[in-house]
């Protein structure tokens, strides 16, 4: 384990580069934090994630990548972040590990993705919700397409990985018990979601989503009062 954390030392810096090579294809990271502050501040990122995961090899202990991600996600959601775009940070590192033959043995891999894991809120309403995607994510664009017409295979992707962030968001303002982060996220989303090049509006999809809510008999009332919520602010802004 000892020489697996040298090597993944040794490779920091080309670890943490690749790790978010792919990461600035979404513009959401320009528009939200512009351009030289998110590279600057997401390649600071990257390489305290590398050195995170070296102190989890050096002890051993998956548990460091752990309380790392956590410690994370509470710095970075109440700053507009989601816990999916933090797990997506971790994504490319895992990617760059095996793209550098940092397989074997595999407790690197394994410590990124127990990182991943970490950020999922372990109870109350958003676990309920995360337990419910499987259900939530079809639902919403079943209701989506019952008001827009039929959705194409590329169409259902795509909204899907858009439904996906959108409840990530949800997800965080209900683990942290401050509605008012998705209001704050719906307020900023609303003027970026034509970046998107979507085929519904924005209001169009929460709208869909809090009737799949609605409808969802194993959740509380609070995620979808809590999206109807973003939709009267959202409705305030634009009247």
């Amino acid at each position: 384990m000892q020489s697996l954390a040298r090597e993944v030392e040794r490779r920091m810096q080309r670890l943490a580069e690749a790790s978010v090579s792919e990461l600035y294809d979404d513009p959401f990271w320009f528009a939200r934090y512009g351009e030289e502050r998110a590279r600057r501040f997401g390649g600071e990122d990257a390489v305290f994630h590398v050195r995170y995961l070296v102190q989890a090899l050096e002890a051993q202990d998956a548990g460091v990548m752990e309380r790392y991600a956590r410690w994370l996600q509470g710095l970075l959601v109440p700053r507009g972040m989601s816990s999916r775009h933090i797990a997506t940070h971790f994504q490319g590192l895992y990617n760059a590990l095996v793209r550098e033959g940092l397989t074997q043995p595999p407790e690197a891999l394994e410590y990124v993705r127990a990182a991943e894991t970490a950020l999922e809120w372990p109870e109350g309403p958003a676990r309920a919700v995360h337990l419910a995607l499987p259900r939530l994510v079809p639902q919403t664009l079943g209701e989506l397409a019952t008001r827009e017409g039929t959705l194409t295979r590329g169409q259902e992707i795509r909204l899907g990985d858009e439904l996906l962030l959108q409840l990530s968001y949800l997800m965080d303002s209900l683990g942290a018990r401050r509605p008012g982060l998705f209001v704050e996220h719906v307020q900023w989303y609303a003027g970026f979601w034509p970046r998107r090049d979507l085929r519904c509006s924005y209001r169009g999809l929460l709208e869909a989503l809090e009737a799949a809510l609605a409808r969802d008999v194993s959740l509380s009332d609070l995620p979808r009062v809590t999206v109807a919520t973003g939709l009267t602010a959202l409705e305030k802004e634009q009247s």
